[in-house]
């Protein structure tokens, strides 16, 4: 388990599967996080499964009550980098700075642990709260990809981002 401010991340475990699937099928959840179709319960399962074996996927947790997914994915080990995502699924812990721990979280994991020198992401460039996230993070904007997304009826740029071991650091101290 790894803790930071008022969340824990813990492995994902079979229990977890059905609360997964609600949040990723929610539509309100769903065309954020640019997911194509529905999941099956069977979907969230082979999913979880393929991730264990290569990825880091963790349950957000907020005295032991799961409340949302995250994780470390596609690591280059090589060029020491990978890839973050995170969303809250309880709907009743939006705006409450949940996501921003379980980040910061994940960072210090990806960072000191693992001995990364860069963690990216992308988001949904019409996802403005998520941006604001990263940016007060210390995440920079690398790049914005044009219509990437055709999400509710129009495209969406996708926002790619980027912090460094270093970036996170200074983030800590300010």
């Amino acid at each position: 388990m790894i803790s930071y401010g008022r969340v824990s991340l813990r492995r994902v475990e079979p229990a977890h599967y059905p609360l997964i699937q609600t949040w990723q099928n929610d539509p309100e959840i769903f065309p954020r996080m640019d997911y194509q179709r529905p999941f099956t319960l069977e979907d969230i399962r082979k999913s979880e499964e393929h991730g264990a074996e290569k990825e880091y996927p963790f349950v957000i947790e907020v005295g032991g009550t799961p409340i949302g997914r995250c994780g470390l994915f596609g690591a280059r080990w090589r060029d020491r980098w990978c890839g973050l995502y995170v969303f809250i699924g309880d709907k009743e812990s939006w705006g409450q700075g949940y996501a921003k721990d379980a980040v910061r979280a994940l960072l210090t994991y990806a960072f000191e642990t693992l001995n990364l020198t860069l963690v990216q992401l992308y988001s949904l460039g019409d996802n403005d709260r998520a941006v604001r996230l990263y940016k007060s993070l210390g995440f920079t904007e690398e790049a914005r990809l044009r219509d990437r997304s055709f999400i509710e009826g129009r495209f969406v740029d996708h926002v790619v981002m980027s912090i460094t071991r270093d970036e996170f650091r200074r983030s800590l101290e300010s």
